[in-house]
């Protein structure tokens, strides 16, 4: 994953009810990290569109909840790419009430 970085990559996940929601983290070693934090989820892409180093993917997320049952969400990730590398991740989280 390192690999597709850029050094000064900054990522930025929103998602209504999670702390984090909103604050950015800046630097290759530290998205890392963040991303490899001890979690366990489900991400499967429903839907990937590129053009011009940009590319968006619409995707069905899947947490456990602590208290038993899961989190089941719609995500929309946007990766905006320079010279070959992650320069910029977003993703926008919203709980889909319908699905178990």
């Amino acid at each position: 994953m390192a690999g597709c970085l850029a050094d000064d990559v900054e990522r930025v996940e929103w998602a209504d009810g999670f702390p984090t929601s909103g604050v950015p983290v800046r630097g290759k070693a530290a998205v890392v990290k963040d991303l490899e934090a001890p979690r366990e989820f489900q991400i499967q892409a429903t839907r990937l569109t590129e053009e011009n180093d940009v590319v968006v993917a619409e995707c069905v997320v899947r947490v456990p909840l602590e208290g038993g049952g899961q989190f089941v969400g719609q995500c929309c990730a946007v990766y905006e790419l320079e010279n070959g590398k992650i320069r910029r991740m977003s993703s926008f989280v919203a709980e889909n009430k319908g699905s178990a």
